[in-house]
């Protein structure tokens, strides 16, 4: 990393989805907004379905016991299985694993794309209901 507080990639380098590290990446992850976009119709098809709200039930629940045991976990089992911190990140709309998205997408990027897919939950949620 470079740039102010490293904030940064260096040339030749792309910042990645689920982690803070920067890889070289090529253009052929764009793929992957078709998954995401049939996902996320799946996801509020499923909610509807099973009548599932955040306020009430066990969604609730799993979603703050996740939150919470996250940081505990990497604090205090430094060698725990990877398959947590991905459900985990699949709770919170994350990937969960190192992926590329495009060649030279930098945090700034990263991060607003991180919003698109809440994003297109709401809007799924909003034209639906």
């Amino acid at each position: 990393r470079t740039g102010v507080l490293c904030g940064g990639c260096k040339p030749n380098m792309s910042a990645v989805f689920g982690s803070n590290r920067c890889m070289p990446c090529t253009d052929k992850y764009l793929w992957l907004l078709i998954p995401f976009s049939i996902m996320g119709m799946s996801l509020v098809t499923l909610l509807f379905l099973l009548n599932c709200t955040i306020s009430v039930g066990t969604i609730n629940g799993l979603i703050l016991y996740a939150n919470i045991i996250a940081p505990g976990i990497v604090n205090h089992f430094p060698f725990s299985d990877t398959r947590i911190f991905i459900f985990i990140s699949w709770l919170n709309l994350d990937l969960g694993i190192e992926t590329c998205f495009y060649n030279g997408m930098n945090t700034i990027v990263k991060t607003w794309l991180q919003f698109v897919f809440p994003a297109y939950i709401l809007l799924l949620v909003g034209v639906f209901i």
